[in-house]
């Protein structure tokens, strides 16, 4: 350990091992003054002038098709009629709610319905005595 020499110290790790081709920055100020003028010649005439706008005119077309392809799958297009919504339907249904099951409901008897079905204390009893855990026994009885 004690004959590793600092890292910096290190004649092999000084050298930089990296460098440009030769006469590279001697064009790259060309190579830019070119890019960044242009000197490439575009197509002047007809074709040259009309082929932005009829590219625009393509992807419009391409996405009002797209669009129009969507609504007539979906038979969004030509129904007539507007689509009902979730909350129209359910107005329509309490619109047209019959009143007569309203009186039906008046006249049923719901006390003397639910009072078949309360159990009497011997029921309860025989009830915990033979399918109950003990667990549900204690809730029971803390309910009281």
């Amino acid at each position: 350990m004690t004959n590793n020499k600092d890292i910096l110290e290190r004649e092999e790790f000084r050298q930089n091992p990296f460098t440009a081709p030769e006469g590279y920055f001697a064009s790259l100020e060309d190579q830019l003054r070119d890019k960044v003028l242009g000197t490439e010649k575009r197509p002047v005439g007809l074709v040259g002038v009309l082929k932005p706008a009829l590219m625009m005119v393509c992807s419009f077309a391409v996405i009002i098709g797209l669009g129009y392809g969507v609504l007539s799958l979906t038979n969004s297009i030509g129904s007539g009629q507007p689509q009902m919504s979730a909350y129209d339907a359910v107005a329509d249904a309490v619109e047209n709610f019959d009143s007569a099951m309203f009186e039906y409901l008046d006249e049923y008897d719901l006390d003397g319905y639910m009072a078949q079905f309360t159990p009497s204390e011997e029921d309860i009893m025989r009830y915990f005595a033979t399918s109950s855990t003990d667990a549900a026994l204690y809730d029971y009885l803390a309910s009281l």
